[in-house]
């Protein structure tokens, strides 16, 4: 057997650590250390964060007709025929109101996102699951069909009516738990800018009131407290 491996034959045996590996030279009495080498960088990039493909809305919509869609949401604007049964919720609110990748969610796994009244009585969604039927592609386009909607033409400004969950100076903003805004918005819990700092004097968690709503920017410009 060849000394060189006859030596390391031997440490292997006994269980001696090696703390670097040892390869002999072509010359007797030569040798040189190996550097292990660096470790593969597998990891994410730092800040990253799924971001879904550019989808083709016009054949959204197609993919929203093909698996009747319509059946359990009303689109305002458009011309599907709703069966009026209210299973989830109005659609043409919701563009504005979310990222690209909130609607992939929906379709992929929506009883990460709905809300109360639109899950059963095992608290799960109500909303079928398209996992098997639907393609990537079709996926990725009635996600862009449904972030292009906007609500039909409505007023400049719309009042609902709630009870404020949490109010934050800081950043100007206040988050309401509010009833449906007729023709606009349905009922959620929502956080919403304010247009100055002075409109969140006074208020606090827990507070009924009615407040008025910019309906093109989604700012709230005025909160009047209700009687208890």
């Amino acid at each position: 057997m060849d000394l060189r491996l006859l030596v390391v034959s031997a440490f292997l045996s006994i269980g001696l650590p090696f703390t670097a590996a040892l390869v002999f030279g072509a010359d007797a009495g030569t040798s040189k250390s190996i550097r292990a080498p660096a470790p593969a960088e597998h990891h994410h990039p730092q800040n990253w964060r799924f971001a879904l493909l550019k989808g083709d809305a016009l054949k959204g919509r197609a993919v929203f007709a093909k698996y009747e869609c319509y059946y359990c949401h009303e689109v305002r604007g458009e011309d599907f025929a709703f069966a009026g049964l209210d299973y989830g919720p109005e659609l043409s609110q919701m563009g504005p109101l979310h990222p690209l990748e909130y609607f992939a969610e929906s379709v992929m796994n929506p009883g990460a996102v709905a809300a109360a009244q639109y899950r059963g009585a095992d608290g799960k969604s109500t909303m079928p699951s398209y996992n098997e039927k639907m393609t990537v592609q079709e996926l990725i386009d009635v996600s862009a069909y449904l972030a292009s909607l906007k609500p039909p033409t409505i007023a400049k400004f719309v009042k609902g009516i709630g009870k404020i969950i949490a109010v934050v100076p800081e950043s100007k903003s206040i988050v309401i738990e509010h009833g449906a805004i007729k023709d606009f918005m349905d009922a959620m819990t929502m956080g919403y800018k304010v247009s100055s700092a002075s409109v969140l004097k006074g208020l606090r968690a827990g507070d009924r009131v009615e407040f008025t709503l910019d309906s093109g920017v989604r700012v709230v410009t005025k909160i009047d407290k209700l009687k208890p």
